[in-house]
């Protein structure tokens, strides 16, 4: 493949594995409209060694396929042992955009949650409504694959256009009691069939500053 064909193939792999140009930009440490910029306008005519490699691993490819330059044999199989998994950090507001993202040593990852790493999402906790189980300032992780209420547990939900976590406890065949930690806010009875939920709480990294 010539250069040009080599960048549709990398916007053709990126929207296989789910993601967009603006997303693995941000990933990848440039500005979002870095990989817009190549793909549609040639700008890099190609990717940068560095900018290469971090793709490989976030799109699970052999770095060959996102250049028309041969590369050395050796170069794929040393990349490869560096392997991460890549969490996406959304916005908690009403964009729901991608803010960033979180690496983790698979191994690690699969210590904290057997969810699927691509459909982890990553949120930063203002507010303590769920104090003192979550703080302000902790990330959380949810498993985006539970969006129907399963077991009682924390969960992220859409309230008002703003995600927010609750306790969310089944009170009858139909009914919820979506409840806040802290007792001094309130807690509210809703129909199941009401509440929209974006993911299950799997995970807490606590964000308090040391020193």
């Amino acid at each position: 493949m010539n250069a040009e064909q080599i960048r549709a193939h990398i916007a053709d792999l990126i929207k296989q594995k789910g993601k967009n140009l603006r997303s693995v930009s941000i990933a990848i440490g440039k500005n979002e409209a870095y990989l817009h910029q190549f793909v549609h306008k040639g700008s890099p005519v190609r990717l940068p060694e560095e900018d290469r490699r971090k793709m490989a691993d976030l799109l699970d490819v052999d770095e060959q396929e996102l250049t028309d330059i041969s590369l050395p044999s050796s170069i794929t199989p040393s990349f490869k042992h560096s392997k991460t998994s890549l969490i996406e950090m959304i916005s908690p507001n009403a964009a729901f955009g991608t803010v960033g993202f979180l690496s983790f040593p698979p191994a690690d990852f699969s210590n904290m949650t057997t969810a699927a790493a691509d459909m982890v999402k990553a949120v930063r906790l203002t507010g303590d409504s769920m104090s003192p189980t979550l703080k302000d300032g902790d990330y959380i992780l949810v498993d985006t694959a539970e969006q129907r209420f399963s077991t009682d547990g924390l969960y992220l939900i859409n309230f008002s256009n703003n995600l927010v976590v609750k306790r969310l406890q089944q009170i009858s065949a139909n009914e919820l009691l979506i409840l806040s930690d802290n007792a001094n806010y309130k807690s509210a009875t809703t129909p199941i069939s009401d509440v929209c939920i974006a993911g299950k709480v799997v995970y807490v990294l606590r964000g308090e500053k040391i020193g």
